[in-house]
């Protein structure tokens, strides 16, 4: 913390190839937020380091580091949290806009010693809501998200809660991250890996809130939709919705999602196709050596 009791504050943007996208993320930081720019740190996934060459020039205060060769999502969204020089470090994708500075709301909402994380208002680029905070449900024992505007919880304690920190954009008390290691690698290369580390963080009695008033632009054609196949990207989720569910599953609940499994693993063989087979067994492959 600082001299004056505040939190420093930070960005950490894991970036891959896409100049333009990141040149935007950056341009809205430096109109809302241009104080969080000396406390930058971008991850350049890509490589080959084209993105850093590329606008390394037009912001020299962010700090760059550089891979080369591509790590993915987690591991890249990690080291650039872990890299940043600040006690609150806002974690946003390449394609994501700030629409509005979160420092004030952030300074309040951290003085809650035991708040983790916090996630952002996402809207689309019409305006429209995108995402908020988030409802872990468990239906038929498999995990679900809810995070419609009709889903939303009322505050307590004028926090509004959610059930984990979206990791395209959300601010992190990096001392609690780097004590849960940051995204798990379990999850690579993508998706679940957020909702797990504040299930994680929740068990040491972290919680994660939303704060409406910290906005962002979130498009819809980020790095993994566009390099990868809707069939890939799908099997995936439900790779990673089963290794959440084995990691966190409420112990009342595993009757119930033993026969849930049965169900769909029939339902793949007979009728559905093997979709949700390979899904199954490359999370028993990854849970077994992990």
């Amino acid at each position: 913390m600082s001299i004056s009791g505040d939190f420093s504050l930070g960005v950490a943007i894991p970036a891959y190839k896409d100049c333009d996208k990141l040149r935007r993320c950056l341009g809205s930081i430096a109109e809302h937020a241009p104080a969080l720019l000396p406390r930058t740190v971008v991850v350049d996934d890509s490589g080959d380091g084209s993105v850093a060459n590329t606008l390394r020039a037009s912001f020299p205060d962010i700090q760059w580091v550089l891979h080369e060769q591509n790590q993915g999502f987690g591991p890249s969204a990690s080291e650039s949290v872990l890299s940043c020089q600040a006690d609150i470090v806002v974690l946003l994708n390449d394609d994501v806009l700030l629409l509005s500075d979160p420092a004030p709301q952030l300074q309040q909402l951290f003085r809650d010693p035991a708040l983790f994380a916090v996630t952002f208002r996402s809207q689309r680029e019409d305006g429209a809501f995108r995402e908020g905070a988030k409802r872990l449900v468990w239906p038929m024992g498999f995990p679900r998200i809810l995070h419609g505007e009709r889903d939303q919880l009322p505050p307590v304690n004028g926090l509004h809660p959610s059930a984990y920190a979206v990791g395209g954009h959300a601010a992190y008390r990096k001392e609690f991250f780097a004590a849960l290691d940051g995204f798990d690698p379990l999850f690579e290369p993508f998706y679940w890996e957020d909702v797990d580390i504040c299930a994680r963080a929740l068990r040491r009695g972290w919680a994660s809130a939303y704060c409406p008033e910290c906005r962002v632009m979130h498009g819809e054609d980020g790095a993994i939709r566009t390099r990868h196949s809707a069939a890939l990207i799908r099997e995936l989720t439900m790779r990673n919705r089963l290794l959440f569910a084995w990691r966190h599953l409420p112990a009342h609940l595993k009757p119930l999602h033993t026969l849930s499994l049965l169900y769909h693993l029939t339902a793949s063989v007979l009728l559905s196709g093997p979709a949700f087979l390979r899904a199954f067994l490359s999370a028993r492959r990854r849970w077994r050596s992990a």
